[in-house]
């Protein structure tokens, strides 16, 4: 049997720069789900073809006027060859109208191949799924680890209408024009018995920065907004630390890596095994790097400290709002206050974390909204926090979407959470608009006390001035009257406020706003008071901050041993720079959320340096470390070494060793590469 199961897309950004890191990174994100299921086939003699359509997206976006089809559903159909007997597509909410269109595609042009859809989305509209679109054959329901191979023995001994799929647990077809509905289908109770996925079956997965893995699957919360507990049933469970250390070596062995993250959306809910699993760590001496998911009370700073010894260097905290009474009513039910302190302790300790929060519910009002905000805010002070804030969506089968069925509004104020795109086409829109059961997650829930288009407008402002002038911002809302009345200053005079959604999104992620939001805030709060230093060089921080970002390298670092003649190089996405205030200690009285302090006049140097994204590194630099990356214009190593400025004490060690040793040290904090030197290259060549 010949078998394509194509992932479902998630990469569905458009910005500036199509071609941008934060693209490519999420591109080559391996689908964890297609690829165990294609290594528990090949288990059973059959050997899939994977299509990962991120990895296809960043292709389709490379390409440019060079492609002929219009849109990227079509490109994608047309890299599916024909000769397959089935074709499997998972499905998210996201990017279900493309999923849609695709399978329309496959079966127009393939028409005896066996269309079938899983995955979240497929599951939860199995029904109206199949019975608006007749070119779907069959939607396997829930985890398909067992249910897809029973599925796919079945129509191998007998057929696509074999009566024989009535047996099969866990999936929805169609039999003689009516929609069948079968039980629920089994979930894997012992995931240490499921494959290494089948990583080999996509190409260049020895280059990837991180590689994930699953831990764990479920969980036993049951938040109105959430739909991971439906998916996995609320059964909660994890992998042996045994079995994850084991996948991790094979990973290390095998495509060299010893970063991961670790996938569970609630990894520390039983925090004896979140203990076992680091002291495994520990005791493995392997010096693995990892990431998870986590709640805010399922932690505490003596667990997070072993995390971070056990090699944790990143976690993401669902926090979704930042008022006590939302808390209560969407049965979130964290204590912010233990919230902002577990934050705290993690970036304390050099934990990246990521902060996410909701707005929009249903009963939320403007003090509710701007609560959420300034807890952003307050999170946002801590440098290794990478904040999210979203507008909630009605995800299908949710409380919260079985509450407002039949109440949803439309109005194109898409909600990131399911809809990570600006534009979509023609045909999408019209699948939504006429199927709301199916495609909910594109419309609203009705928010009488908002505006839901301010909203989204509100979101983009403060994310994008994060991203964009991390530190102004934080100045702003701490000594310039909080995030609400700066956002309300800049809504009267900002020239997006008069365009539409997907311009408006554009404006943001160009340079246009990074030159608009500079000059606001120079007309707007450079007051002429003891804080305008400090704030002035905030802003010229900003500017290098947005240059860095904008060049971000994606060249793969030199060997760790060059030749003795090389040309030193700052790295693209690398700015140096001086600056006659202590930026040091402004930044710090912002990171303790003191505001802005009177400056400290001192001339310093600072290395920005672009790392995750919308993160970027400050570095003040010693006054050898200074001399040495501002000589690095062309000039050999040697040559650097001469002109080097040395004191006395460094000139007893010796240039060419001082030189050498600072080159090794610079290239480790990833502000330098090099090249060969082309003359003595030419020259040994003559």
């Amino acid at each position: 049997m010949r078998i394509c199961l194509v992932s479902a897309a998630t990469v569905t950004d458009f910005g500036e720069d199509a071609g941008s890191e934060r693209i490519r990174e999420t591109a080559e994100y391996p689908p964890l789900g297609v690829l165990t299921l294609a290594a528990i086939l090949r288990e059973k003699s059959e050997t899939p073809t994977i299509l990962d359509l991120n990895r296809l997206f960043y292709e389709y976006l490379g390409a440019g006027s060079a492609r002929a089809e219009d849109d990227f559903c079509a490109y994608a159909a047309a890299r599916i060859p024909s000769g397959f007997d089935v074709i499997g597509l998972s499905t998210i909410c996201s990017s279900y109208p493309l999923t849609i269109r695709l399978a329309d595609r496959l079966k127009k042009a393939y028409p005896d191949t066996f269309i079938v859809l899983g995955g979240p989305q497929a599951s939860v509209v199995d029904v109206p799924t199949l019975q608006a679109f007749p070119f779907v054959d069959l939607i396997v329901r829930g985890e398909a680890d067992e249910t897809l191979p029973a599925v796919l023995g079945t129509v191998l001994r007998s057929g696509v209408r074999s009566p024989a799929l009535a047996l099969v647990p866990g999936i929805t077809f169609r039999s003689g024009g009516s929609v069948v509905r079968n039980p629920e289908g089994p979930v894997v109770t012992d995931l240490d018995t499921l494959p290494f996925p089948a990583f080999d079956l996509l190409p260049g997965m020895d280059a990837l920065a991180s590689f994930s893995l699953e831990m764990g699957r479920g969980c036993p919360f049951s938040c109105t907004f959430c739909s991971t507990n439906d998916f996995f049933r609320r059964r909660f469970r994890l992998k042996s630390p045994e079995a994850v250390l084991a996948q991790m070596r094979r990973a290390k062995r095998e495509y060299h890596a010893t970063s991961f993250d670790l996938v569970h959306d609630m990894f520390t809910v039983d925090r004896k095994r979140v203990a076992a699993f680091c002291q495994a760590m520990l005791d493995s001496g392997e010096n693995f790097l990892w990431g998870c998911s986590a709640r805010t009370d399922c932690i505490d700073d003596e667990l997070i400290e072993l995390m971070y010894r056990a090699g944790c260097r990143s976690v993401f905290f669902g926090v979704e709002t930042g008022s006590p009474r939302l808390q209560r009513l969407i049965e979130k039910d964290l204590d912010l206050a233990g919230a902002a302190a577990r934050i705290r302790r993690c970036t304390s300790i050099g934990i990246d974390t990521t902060v996410s929060l909701i707005t929009g519910f249903p009963e939320e009002t403007e003090e509710d909204m701007w609560q959420t905000t300034s807890f952003l805010m307050d999170a946002a002070r801590h440098e290794r926090v990478d904040p999210q804030l979203h507008i909630v969506a009605p995800l299908a089968g949710t409380p919260l979407h079985n509450r407002f069925r039949g109440k949803l509004v439309l109005d194109d104020v898409y909600s990131d959470m399911s809809y990570q795109g600006w534009r979509l086409d023609q045909s999408e829109h019209n699948l939504i608009a006429s199927l709301p059961d199916i495609f909910c997650n594109f419309y609203g829930v009705p928010a009488p006390a908002l505006d839901r288009a301010r909203l989204k407008h509100l979101r983009t402002f403060v994310l994008r001035a994060l991203e964009r002038f991390h530190w102004v911002t934080a100045a702003l809302h701490q000594s310039r009257g909080g995030i609400q009345a700066v956002f309300e200053t800049w809504e009267a005079s900002s020239p997006a406020q008069s365009m539409d959604g997907e311009k408006r999104e554009r404006y943001y992620a160009s340079t246009q706003f990074s030159s608009g939001f500079e000059g606001f805030v120079r007309s707007t709060y450079l007051r002429g008071d003891e804080s305008d230093g400090a704030l002035e060089a905030l802003l010229r921080l900003g500017e290098r901050m947005a240059d860095s970002s904008a060049e971000r390298s994606l060249a793969p670092a030199r060997a760790k041993r060059p030749p003795r003649s090389i040309v030193p190089l700052l790295r693209p996405e690398v700015r140096i720079f001086d600056l006659e205030v202590d930026i040091g200690a402004v930044i710090e009285s912002l990171r303790r959320g003191d505001g802005l302090p009177r400056p400290s006049m001192r001339r310093v140097t600072l290395a920005t340096r672009t790392g995750r994204p919308h993160a970027t590194h400050i570095v003040e630099l010693t006054p050898l470390s200074a001399s040495f990356l501002k000589l690095c214009d062309g000039r050999t190593l040697e040559r650097l070494a001469k002109d080097l400025e040395c004191d006395a004490e460094l000139e007893s060690i010796g240039r060419e060793r001082v030189a050498a040793f600072t080159f090794e040290e610079l290239c480790r904090q990833r502000f330098l590469t090099w090249r060969p030197n082309s003359r003595r290259s030419a020259a040994v060549a003559s």
